[in-house]
This record gives C-alpha cells, structure tokens and sequence, in this order.
C-alpha cells in the first residue's frame, strides 16, 4: 500500500499561518521601536531646550557684552560661571556652554564653559553643524539638535537659546546631555525580542496542534480514497468531526457503500448471466461431442464440428475471464518462493515451441498472493509466448522471468525478444478491453495491472534488450535470499 505523506500538508499549513504571524511581529517591533526611539529623542529635545531657556534667562544680555572684552578673573566670568553651573546641576546637564557670534568671518567664540573644554574666546567648531538650530534660537525659538557622537563614542544632544536685548540676541545658552534614553530603548528592545520570541512559540506550538487537528481527517480521507479507488470497500470510512471535513467524511462513506451496493448487484448480474450462459454452452459441448462421434465416418464434416468445438471453448474462456475480473478477491499476502513459481510457470509453458528461461539475482522470496502472482506471470509468459511465435515461426523465440532484489523491494520483469509494443499503444494495453487481437476480451493485462496495484506496484512496459517487450514491477521481499 503507498504511504500517504502528511508532512507536506503540515508544512503548507505551518507556512501560512506562521509567515504572516512573523511578519506581523517583525513589522509590530519595530514600529514600536521606533516610535519609542522618536518618542524618547523628542522628549530629551524638548527638556534640553527648556534647559538652554531657562538658563539663558539668567544671564544678562549685559554681561555677555562684558565677557567679550573680559578674563577668567573677572567679577563678571565668575558671576555667570556660577550661574552655568549652578543651572548644570538642576536640570541634570552634562555640559553648559554660553557663546557669542563673532562680528567678522562668522562662526561662534567661547565666553565661558562650564566643563573647561573650550577656553574664552576660543571658536566653537563643534557648533557648526548646528547653525540652523542655532538660527531657530536667534529668532526666539529654543531648539535642540539632532543626536551625535562625541569623544568617547557615546550618543549626546544639545539645547540651544538665545540671549537677548531689546533688538536682536547677544549670545547663545549651549546645554547639552547625555542620551541615556538609550540604555532604556535597549531595555525595551531586548523586551520586544523576548516578548515576540514567547509569542511566536505560542503561536508556533497552537498553530501546530490546529494543523495536525486538520490535517490528520484530512490524511485518513486520503488514505480512505485509495483504498476505495483500490477496490477495498468494506472498510467504513472514518468520520472524525462535525466540521465540513466531517461532512465530506460522510459523503464519501456514502459514496463507498454506494458502489459496494452496486458492485454486489453487478457480481450477482455477472453471476447470473454466467450461470445462463455456462448452461447452454455446456449443452453445446455436449451436442458438439455427440455430433462428433455420429460423423466419425465422413471426414469431411467433423473439420465443421471442431470449429464449433473451437468457437464454444471460446465462449467458455470469455465468460471465466468477465467473472474473474469482476469478482476478483482482495490478495492473502504470504511468503512466496519466486523460484518454485517459475517453476510452475515453466511447467506450465513447456509445451510451447518457445524456450522459456528463468533467473534469480539475490530475490527468493516475496509477499505476495501466490494465486494471483501465478495468474498475473502465466498472463505475462503467454503473451510473450503468443508474441514471439508470430515473430519466430520457426523457432529461436526466448521468454524470459526474472527477479532482483534492490533493498527492501523485489524487481520481477517479464520480456522477449518478439516484436514489442508500440510506444503509443503502451499506455492502452492495461484499459479494460482494449485489445489488439482478431478474437481476446482485452482483460488479461487490465487484471495483470489490478493484481500488481493490489500488491502495492506499479506495472510498466518498455523494450527489452533483445528488441522485445519487457513488463516489469515491484513486490516488497519476503525476507530470503537467493
């Protein structure tokens, strides 16, 4: 019997339920990363430029004018050094910085640095990529900027205000932080990672038990299908759930009985119409043989009773093969010697003017209906047979059996050197009744292919090494060797 494969099943439905899943959590993370990361920039952004507001609400517009022209030693660079720094400590700043614009060539000078980096009047390279958020400042704006790095590789963010007179700024409040925020984000993305992880395990292990709950009805369908469309319908096919898969369970069921009605209706029709027709040609062998022995004395008209003799074991032979192909029985597996059937095989054949050969190649057994295997090679050696004596009248014709075994299977093949089959009868010869003889039913290979399906092959044809035909297929061992 083939195997039905679940797994393919399984991983279609696993792939469809989980890929979306894990792109919705994916595109969920780091959306949610980064809408806390412009959250958290924000924030710090807004309080760094409160910072630099209020800060520079403490110093006097008039002392950034007296820094310009004054030293670290003077009462004015100490008044608003106090200041920086006292406003350093209350708004948790790293850094505060206040600067002026330069009157010529542009740029920003240092008048005073809280953290000593910057001496007074030295320029202020470090804010030249922020010029527009120093212009914000300079029309009343407070501001911050973008993060950078700074010289130790950790991310900062700096809060620009404007300190004013009456017409126009003076100078410039420079807060600046770190952005520890961060470490948070970090936090809350190792979070999210473990959050989705726990989720998608879930997910994975519910995803799994649903679609091993679907998929399996779904597999024994399947599995009941081929052992209906084998033939087998006495076995009831399993309804599992109230689902539509237990709806299609039901029907199939129905289905199977159906046919098992009609098949028991057609083997007693064929039984029947057997029975009516055995009886009349069983009186005609009768009278043909009575007809024989009243002409033995004229020769010339028991040629006639011969050929009705002839016509009626004809008949005989069409009526057994109806019946066994209708009523053939489900195969009794057992261990079969395949060199004590070639050798009935042979027996069997030894009258025939075609020398029949017969070969091992490590097979001695196999499990198989010894009946039906005998039937189904008998068919095969005689069609070769009947083949090779139109090819080779006058001897030379060869019928060969043979089995290999490969592994765990047995390969038995049945060729000739006759004429072969035609390619594009090849698919044509196993159809019911499809014949190319003057007189045949066209059942022979038709039952040859349902006993090798029955045994869980496949029988194929193709030319055979001498320009013949070759039948081959494949039985499950029996457990010897040769």
């Amino acid at each position: 019997m083939r195997k039905v494969r679940t797994g393919r099943l399984l991983t279609r439905l696993l792939a469809g339920t989980l890929g979306p899943t894990v792109l919705a959590l994916g595109a969920f993370g780091l959306l949610a990363h980064a809408v806390a990361q412009r959250m958290l920039d924000d924030e710090l952004g807004r309080r760094l430029a409160l910072a630099a507001a209020g800060t520079a609400a403490l110093v006097l517009p008039e002392q950034v004018t007296a820094l310009a022209n004054s030293d670290q030693e003077s009462l004015t660079f100490g008044n608003v050094r106090r200041k920086l720094t006292t406003a350093k400590d209350r708004f948790d700043l790293r850094r505060v910085l206040l600067v002026a614009e330069k009157t010529a060539g542009g740029g920003y000078v240092a008048q005073v640095d809280t953290e000593g980096r910057l001496a007074p009047g030295a320029d202020a390279y470090e804010l030249g990529a922020d010029r527009f958020e120093l212009g914000r400042a300079a029309d009343g704006h407070p501001t911050a900027s973008p993060l950078f790095i700074g010289h130790d590789r950790l991310p900062y963010k700096r809060g620009y205000a404007a300190v004013r007179d009456e017409v126009a700024a003076v100078g410039f409040v420079v807060v600046e932080a770190s952005a520890d925020y961060l470490v948070s984000l970090r936090v809350f993305r190792r979070q999210l990672l473990l959050g989705g992880a726990g989720a998608l395990g879930a997910i994975l292990g519910i995803t799994i038990l649903i679609a091993r709950r679907m998929s399996r009805p779904v597999v024994h369908l399947a599995a009941a299908a081929a052992r209906i469309g084998r033939g087998n319908l006495d076995a009831p096919v399993p309804v599992e759930n109230n689902d539509e898969i237990g709806l299609l369970a039901r029907t199939i069921d129905q289905m199977r009985r159906a046919l098992k009605a009609r098949d028991e209706r057609l083997q007693m029709m064929l039984a029947g119409i057997a029975h009516e027709v055995r009886n009349p040609l069983g009186g005609l062998e009768l009278y043909a043989g009575l007809l024989r022995e009243a002409l033995h004395d004229r020769p010339d008209r028991l040629e006639e009773v011969r050929r009705i003799e002839r016509e009626v074991h004809y008949l005989k032979v069409v009526v057994t093969e109806f019946l066994d192909y209708a009523r053939r029985p489900a195969p009794e597996l057992t261990t079969v010697s395949l060199d004590q059937l070639f050798a009935e095989i042979r027996e069997l054949t030894a009258d025939a003017n075609v020398r029949v050969d017969t070969e091992l190649d490590g097979a001695a057994t196999v499990r198989a209906d010894a009946g039906q295997l005998r039937r189904a090679l008998l068919n095969l050696a005689s069609n070769g047979i009947a083949a090779v004596e139109r090819t080779h009248p006058h001897g030379g014709g060869v019928v060969r059996l043979r089995a290999r075994r490969d592994g765990a299977r047995v390969r038995v093949t049945v060729e000739d050197n006759g004429p072969g089959v035609a390619p594009e009868l090849r698919d044509k010869i196993f159809t019911p009744f499809f014949t190319t003889r003057e007189k045949g039913t066209g059942l022979g290979l038709a039952f040859v292919r349902e006993i090798v399906h029955d045994h869980g092959g496949e029988i194929r044809v193709d030319d055979g090494p001498e320009g013949g035909a070759r039948f081959f297929f494949d039985l499950p061992t029996g457990g010897g060797t040769a």
